[in-house]
């Protein structure tokens, strides 16, 4: 567990496995459509209601799990994701168009033993508070490197760049424009 200043009292950061994730998806959802209902996500009111039968379907990948912030009990924040496979999966368009996109480069950085980052969101009003860049750091300390997909506008892309991470790629999905980054761990010496 780790600590932050928080709002009333200190934000505590826990490991979550996926079964105290998705039992915590309402909560999850409130958070989800507070950082993608407006810009520049805008996700359509069809996307936004899915959104437990997605992080269902995300939670079920391989190694699994995330984090949780905390404020005085109540979750405020948010990240997980699962294990890279050993090749980049085309099942779905979104997949195809990562794929696609990933420069060969890329590839040692996104494929097994990296983590996949699925979703990182923080409460509207714990935001700038430095929650999403713990979550962050928390989650992917112990992979040796770690990507994720992140809109193209908005502060996103920014926050990914001043956290370390290295943009690899643009391209679109379902019409919105997305960035890929992709993060190593810093060599041991």
């Amino acid at each position: 567990m780790r600590h932050l200043p928080g709002g009333g009292g200190v934000i505590e950061l826990q490991p979550a496995a996926p079964e105290t994730l998705l039992r915590h998806t309402g909560r999850l959802h409130r958070i989800y459509r507070e950082c993608f209902a407006g810009p520049p996500w805008s996700e359509p009111e069809t996307w936004l209601a899915r959104y437990p039968q997605h992080v269902r379907r995300q939670l079920a990948n391989p190694g699994a799990g995330g984090w949780l912030a905390r404020d005085d009990g109540r979750i405020v924040g948010a990240v997980y994701g699962w294990s890279a496979p050993p090749a980049l999966p085309r099942d779905t368009p979104f997949d195809k168009a990562v794929a696609e996109a990933a420069p060969a480069t890329a590839l040692p950085r996104m494929l097994a033993p990296a983590l996949v980052v699925g979703e990182l969101m923080v409460a509207e009003s714990y935001r700038r508070r430095g929650i999403a860049a713990r979550l962050l750091r928390a989650y992917v300390m112990a992979a040796p490197t770690a990507w994720l997909v992140t809109h193209r506008d908005g502060a996103a892309p920014h926050f990914y760049r001043r956290q370390g991470w290295r943009e690899e790629a643009e391209f679109a999905s379902e019409g919105v424009p997305m960035r890929l980054f992709t993060w190593a761990a810093a060599p041991r010496t």
